[in-house]
């Protein structure tokens, strides 16, 4: 049994928010190892204020592919079938010959870092007509802070925006676009085939 997509407790955990989402929308409920909940919370939310306290400035993106890392060492552990790969810059776009947009019709979740006048991060979960599938962790109601969004109900296990590409791909930092292509990052994560998992 899956459970429902998370909206955030804080103003600032999003990234951990999301890579939870993320998991929680490729594996049931029954599948998750309580430890990897844990971890999640202690090695994303790193980020310091300009006053020194840590988690007030939220996930960095050091953080995120670290993770990626340590989600790829529980597929070589045995202990999930699970496969994660960090991608920025010139390869985080939506369009012809992008990964990030074959990852998705290949079934992945992808922590996405986009704009919400900082940085924020969603979570992608497939693709439409109208665009990409997407959960933002920002809870608004029914609020949507930009022309062209269209907010769904409806889909707790997978997504409650669907965002045109391309307004994702758009290189300033308005609601959802991704924006210059140095501030550009994703984590992919992939359900991997159980008999994929090896030991070392």
């Amino acid at each position: 049994m899956k459970s429902p997509l998370r909206y955030q407790a804080t103003q600032y955990d999003c990234g951990p928010t999301t890579i939870t989402n993320a998991i929680m929308y490729l594996f049931e409920r029954e599948e998750i190892p309580p430890d990897l909940v844990r971890h999640i919370g202690q090695c994303t939310l790193d980020s310091y204020d300009h006053e020194g306290h840590c988690g007030r400035y939220g996930t960095s993106g050091a953080a995120i592919r670290y993770f990626g890392a340590w989600l790829n060492e529980l597929r070589y552990a045995g202990l999930l079938p699970i496969r994660s790969s960090y991608v920025n810059h010139n390869d985080v776009y939506f369009g012809p010959g992008s990964m990030v947009s074959q990852a998705l019709r290949e079934g992945a979740a992808i922590v996405l870092h986009v704009f919400h006048d900082e940085g924020h991060y969603i979570l992608l979960t497939g693709e439409s007509q109208e665009g990409i599938l997407a959960f933002d962790p920002y809870y608004r109601g029914n609020e949507v802070q930009r022309q062209g969004v269209i907010r769904v109900d409806g889909h707790p296990f997978s997504h409650n925006l669907i965002i045109p590409d391309i307004l994702l791909n758009d290189t300033g930092r308005d609601y959802y676009s991704m924006g210059e292509i140095a501030a550009r990052e994703a984590l992919i994560i992939r359900r991997d085939d159980a008999d994929e998992i090896y030991m070392i």
